[in-house]
């Protein structure tokens, strides 16, 4: 969970993962975003990621989604029941 008015990252280290909270710009008017997480998981986790959306503000998280699923990570698939 990222404190409030912070964004938490994924970063791949030399023992596997580790989380960074940073300052950053509002994201589609969010600090924390779940945009800014889920591209981080994208990029370090690639084809190992998993991206589940389960509610979101407006459409925070929708293109980190679509960064894990083309990184050919497994993203959840809204409405499918899946």
């Amino acid at each position: 969970m990222a404190p409030g008015d912070r964004h938490l990252l994924l970063r791949r280290a030399a023992s596997g993962y580790c989380v960074q909270v940073t300052d950053g710009p509002l994201v589609n008017r969010h600090r924390p975003s779940v945009d800014v997480l889920f591209r981080s998981v994208a990029r370090a986790a690639g084809a190992a990621a998993v991206g589940v959306l389960l509610t979101g503000m407006g459409a925070d998280g929708a293109q980190g989604l679509l960064a894990i699923r083309a990184a050919g990570g497994a993203t959840n698939r809204a409405g499918r029941g899946k």
